[in-house]
């Protein structure tokens, strides 16, 4: 009886040998985790500036789809405009007694615009906020 000796045509058909099949895992791992990083390291962008000096403290304004206030002299909040209730758009800002109230005219939901938080329903979800609020000189920048 003879051994079988291994046939080096047989594997011929494959695609691919290990080495080449680990060297491709390898490579897509790597650029997977390169995107990750980059996109992970990529710097923030400024979506809307306001002049602070039109901004008074206790206030609010829409800008750009944010609500932006200033609740206390170095203070500034940003919320999306898109209201976490059924998405209408908030439109308005108005007074109730001593708080500013960002209001959405799709199902009259109420928002304090110094925390975002729902003072009248049927919204259950406080406003979102910017990333980031913050003063650079004379304007104040909302990043997201």
């Amino acid at each position: 009886m003879s051994e079988m000796q291994p046939n080096p045509q047989r594997h011929s058909s494959l695609p691919c040998s290990r080495r080449s099949f680990l060297r491709g895992v390898a490579v897509a791992t790597a650029a997977t985790a390169s995107g990750a990083l980059l996109a992970a390291c990529a710097g923030e962008e400024v979506v809307a500036k306001a002049d602070a000096a039109d901004l008074e403290v206790g206030g609010a304004t829409i800008l750009d789809g944010w609500v932006l206030s200033r609740p206390g002299e170095n203070e500034y909040k940003a919320f999306s405009t898109s209201c976490p209730h059924a998405g209408g758009t908030i439109n308005s800002i108005e007074k109730s007694g001593d708080v500013t109230v960002a209001v959405c005219p799709k199902h009259m939901s109420k928002f304090d615009v110094a925390t975002g938080d729902v003072l009248e329903g049927p919204s259950r979800d406080p406003m979102v906020p910017a990333k980031k609020v913050e003063r650079n000189g004379d304007s104040i920048e909302i990043t997201d």
